[in-house]
């Protein structure tokens, strides 16, 4: 069953809220990286900024991360 209420993080607006569904990738250096930074699956985000780069506050934190690896995230709205 493919699930339809999961976005990528790239597919939110500037303000636009979610909840993080998972981290979509086999990549372990990635998942390392936003793992470290407390982005993990069931920690909320809002959207600061997306171009040039995806700038989203999870907790008191704001990260800022490049497309490839913001394309990662999936985010349930």
């Amino acid at each position: 069953m493919v699930r339809t209420d999961r976005v990528n993080i790239t597919e939110l607006k500037k303000g636009e809220e979610g909840v993080i569904a998972e981290l979509n990738t086999n990549d372990k250096s990635i998942l390392r990286k936003l793992m470290s930074m407390g982005i993990l699956p069931g920690m909320n985000v809002k959207i600061i900024q997306t171009f040039p780069s995806y700038v989203f506050q999870v907790g008191y934190t704001q990260v800022a991360v490049d497309k490839e690896i913001a394309s990662v995230i999936l985010v349930t709205k």
